[in-house]
């Protein structure tokens, strides 16, 4: 390093004494004669030590140089001076790295200070490398959480291909398109090339002249990884309506590293905006409003810590196998133009871990190289044996298609300096969010070359486990608004809370399933607890718990080695064998671990020890079968033929798929969340059953003197939810339409009408168990009972937080669900949908019929005129909705509904009209109610008459 300390001093001498302004004639420069052996910070990865770099033959001193510079005896002699560069070129490659530190990796780096530079030879530019972003420190909500897998514009589990491009002076990070592509040196790969762009990440000068040896050039890393390279500020600006944005200023690297498969770039990034908007007054109902981060100290400000990897892609892209629709496996989309013989140039390529046999004659095999998951040590100690058997259970299924330990485990030390976030090291972590969000996620990134998955990071929610046992009413907090029609759609699905509009897998609907699971498993508890089964304190609660970790890591490892969502094969078995412990142990609750059962509650009666696993303990039929589509071992040749046979397989009642989209559209009544058993109409009886057991276990229920009253409230509205859940399985039966993937070799047709048997049952079990007039009540004593969480209510009041009101009424939350109902069941959907399938059944006077649907409501809803007794005020609220949503279907008919469906509801609120006129005059009615049926009559009297400007049919 000497001769190049001296470099300075030696021209500035050189120039005075020669009195001239041109400088020596240049010699190559040299690199640095030494260089530390391991890279500063590398996680436990040796680095090979950097040889000294071969000297420049011996030049003549330097005019002028004082004696105490003179070369120590036995010491390589110094190299000649660099000449300054000619005006607009860049230094000397010796010049920029002049005492900075030496990283060797994948990419040479090189880092002094604040500045860290990339050594990029000739054959390093235009070479694809994969990008792996991610964030190493988050701040607890709107979905930047440490520890997460992230992509542009936030999306989780995003990856991608990336090059480094030299346009003359400057170096680009391109990420390279992927998706369209077509035989190499083809027509058709020319035409691709014209016809889709690349993207700019960021950009970059040359930092220096080529290395006389090596012609390596440097770039500057900083502004490639130090700008919003993720576009995070659109999404803190959206999520927030704030104008927060990077601020380069204080926006830095915090450490660099590398090895000889990637180099890794951490960033603390801060984002920061100069002022904080407020609601404008007056703004119309339902307009965003402004909302701030509560969790760091100034809304202004936030750091969020950043994770670059640039890594090696595979020399040989893996094999690709395509996906098949019958067999749920997240899959890489690429367009391939190389032929036009296809129906669409759209390919889908499965989504897995490459796995290869060591000893690919035998029947059952090692692989070369297993799927290894780190526990990382953030996880909770006395978690760590349900985390470990919730990955190691997936062995069961690799073992069957030849693969043994396809999966190992290693539980991080506390002294390790493994980094988990780096590529190729699958993880479990522990996070920490200000209220659950998302409870857990498992995403992963792919090579978009071939679909295999390199790396994947479970993420586990700790505010989930926190308060199982006991769940203040934080978790569900009563002053929040509760989406009862996305309830009743999915079956009380929960709603993505992240940046990201799609799952970490690639895309797709957010994975909830934890959250779900913990919301199950409060309810359980709490229904254990009333019945005295259970204490919450108690080590069968914990044990509850240990379960909850464990299913939780079987479903989002499932969603590692590439699985979807499964919502059908909660259908999978009976109720008895559900409630059979020997069955369930071997055989879980469901088909698919992969699905959003319910959680297996006994009867009242039944002690939960001799009922059914609450959990699924156990992979299912579906996962064996999926996980042998997707990685068993083919032959090239037989791979075709082979995969056609295992998905063929898909008629098989409990290897039935279904997925995200197939229960977001809201037709199929099998795909969808929180339903159990192949009997949806005895199940959501046991549930309403379960519902009420609970209400009326309130009535009488002794709490400890130390308890406060909330636990009343949150037990109540816990069956609420519940019930609601229930009735969404059912209401879905009403006007569905089973949709199956089948192919033409099934010989089931893929569209089936639900039979009108099962249809009527499923309103009539609807009419008595949600909209009958005794649904769901509670005595005037208990509901003096329903005091608030008043340390929750204040900390969320003082926080500018929704808080719970002091009064909870239980008439309320019925109501609401009631509504809900209502609003799906007289849709235009449900109409359409239903007036449809008359002519898809073989025998059209066996099928529902909407005339049905309609005269069954408005019995159940005004039953009290049938009756002419009173009307309470929370029927009344029932009965005018009813009667609005018929108004507004007569005097705002839209295009949808067939004219059969507008016509019907006409003959609908001519007869309810009847009907109200002759009860009005009933002795038994209160001047409340009367004024009511009075209103009611003019408002459905003034829709009839109305002219309405009809659409033509």
């Amino acid at each position: 390093m000497r001769s190049i300390q001296l470099l300075p001093t030696l021209i500035l001498a050189a120039l005075l004494v020669a009195g001239c302004a041109t400088a020596p004639a240049p010699a190559p420069a040299t690199a640095p004669a030494t260089a530390p052996a391991t890279a500063p910070g590398a996680a436990g990865a040796a680095v090979r030590p950097v040889a000294a770099a071969p000297t420049s033959p011996a030049a003549a001193p330097a005019p002028s140089r004082p004696a105490s510079g003179a070369p120590i005896p036995g010491t390589p002699p110094p190299a000649p001076p660099v000449a300054p560069p000619a005006p607009g070129t860049p230094p000397a490659h010796a010049v920029v790295i002049k005492d900075a530190k030496k990283i060797e990796g994948l990419l040479t780096l090189w880092q002094k200070d604040e500045k860290v530079w990339i050594e990029l030879k000739p054959d390093q530019l235009g070479k694809a490398y994969f990008l792996s972003p991610k964030i190493s420190h988050g701040i607890g909500e709107a979905g930047i959480f440490g520890g997460t897998m992230i992509g542009r514009w936030g999306r989780y589990g995003r990856s991608q291909l990336v090059e480094f491009q030299r346009v003359h002076n400057q170096v680009r990070l391109m990420a390279v398109n992927t998706e369209y592509v077509a035989a190499a040196g083809s027509p058709e790969a020319r035409a691709v090339a014209a016809a889709f762009s690349p993207s700019l990440l960021s950009s970059t000068v040359v930092a220096s002249q080529p290395h006389p040896e090596s012609k390596a050039i440097l770039v500057e890393a900083n502004p490639l990884f130090l700008g919003d390279l993720l576009g995070l500020g659109i999404g803190l600006q959206t999520t927030f309506r704030q104008g927060y944005g990077l601020d380069p200023r204080h926006t830095s690297f915090t450490s660099v590293r590398g090895s000889a498969d990637q180099v890794v770039f951490n960033v603390q990034a801060h984002f920061a905006t100069g002022s904080i908007a407020s609601a404008m007054p007056g703004a119309p109902p339902g307009a965003p409003v402004p909302s701030v981060p509560r969790s760091i100290p100034d809304a202004r400000s936030m750091f969020i810590g950043l994770y670059y990897a640039i890594t090696k892609l595979p020399e040989t892209p893996m094999a690709k196998r395509a996906a098949d629709q019958r067999v749920g496996y997240f899959s890489t989309p690429v367009y391939d133009f190389s032929s036009d013989l296809g129906r669409s140039a759209r390919q889908g390529m499965v989504n897995r871990w490459r796995l290869e046999k060591k000893d690919p004659a035998a029947a059952v095999s090692e692989p070369v190289k297993p799927i290894e998951f780190h526990v990382d040590r953030s996880v909770p100690v006395k978690y760590r044996e349900s985390v470990k058997a919730g990955i190691l259970a997936w062995n069961a299924a690799f073992e069957r298609v030849g693969f043994k330990d396809a999966i190992k485990v290693t539980v991080q030390a506390d002294d390790s300096t493994v980094e988990t976030l780096d590529v190729g090291i699958a993880s479990v972590r522990w996070i920490t969010t200000r209220q659950p969000q998302f409870g857990g996620i498992g995403p992963s990134q792919v090579d978009p070359r071939s679909g295999e998955i390199l790396d994947a990071d479970i993420l586990i929610d700790a505010a989930n486990t926190r308060s199982l046992r006991s769940l203040r009413s934080r978790v569900f907090n009563a002053g929040e608004a509760i989406d009862w029609d996305a309830r009743l759609q999915s079956g009380a699905a929960h709603k993505a809370a992240d940046l990201a509009a799609g799952h970490g897998h690639g895309g797709g609907a957010a994975c909830t399933y934890a959250s779900h699971a913990a919301e199950q498993l409060g309810y359980a508890l709490d229904v254990l607890a009333a019945r005295g089964d259970i204490a919450p304190d108690s080590a069968e609660a914990e044990r509850f718990v240990q379960e909850w970790v464990k299913d939780v890591v079987l479903h989002e490892v499932g969603h590692t080695l590439g699985l979807r969502h499964n919502f059908r094969s909660s259908r999978a078995y009976s109720l008895a064998q559900l409630a059979d412990p020997v069955f369930t142990a071997a055989n879980g609750i469901a088909g698919s671990v992969m699905d959003y059962p319910r959680i297996n509650l006994p009867p009242s009666g039944v002690p939960f020890e001799r009922h059914g696993s609450p959990f699924g303990a156990a992979l299912g039929p579906y996962d064996h079968w999926a996980i042998e589509f997707g990685y068993k071992p083919l032959a090239p040749a037989d791979e075709v033929a082979e995969l056609q046979r295992i998905a063929a397989r898909s008629s098989e009642p409990q290897l039935a798929f279904g997925t995200d989209e197939d229960n977001s559209l809201g037709i199929d009544p099998e795909s969808l969340h929180s339903d159990l058993g192949d009997d949806p109409i005895a199940f959501a009886k046991l549930r309403f059953d379960i519902a009420r057991e609970m209400f009326k276990r309130q009535e009488t229920r002794q709490l400890d003197p130390a308890d406060d009253w909330s636990m009343l409230r949150r037990t109540l509205r816990y069956a609420v939810l519940d019930a609601t859940g229930a009735a969404g399985v059912l209401a879905r039966q009403i006007g569905g339409v089973r949709t199956l993937r089948d192919h033409a070799g099934s010989g089931r047709d893929p569209l089936q009408p639900v039979p009108g048997a099962l249809q009527r049952a499923a309103l009539e079990t609807l009419a008595n168990g949600v909209l009958a007039s005794d649904s769901f009540r509670v005595s005037a004593a208990l509901q003096r009972k329903l005091a608030p969480d008043y340390l929750d209510r204040g900390e969320s009041f003082l926080a500018g937080e929704a808080a719970q009101p002091t009064d909870f009424t239980v008439a309320g939350m019925v109501l609401d669900m009631q509504r809900a109902l209502l609003n799906q069941l007289m849709g235009d959907g449900i109409a359409t949908r239903i007036l449809d399938s008359q002519g898809k059944v073989d025998d059209p006077a066996a099928a529902f019929r909407l005339s049905e649907l309609h005269s069954r409501l408005s019995k159940v809803v005004w039953s009290e005129l049938a009756a002419r007794s009173d009307i309470s005020a929370q029927r009344r609220e029932l009965q005018r909705d009813h009667a609005n949503r018929l108004a507004s279907l007569l005097l705002r008919p839209s295009m949808g509904p067939r004219a059969d469906a507008r016509s019907l509801v006409r003959v609908e609120a001519t007869g309810l009209l009847k009907q109200i006129q002759r009860a009005v005059k009933a002795p038994a009615l209160s001047a409340e109610a009367r004024a009511h049926l009075g209103e009611t009559a003019e408002l459905l009297g003034q829709a009839l008459s109305a002219k309405v400007v009809r659409p033509a049919v």
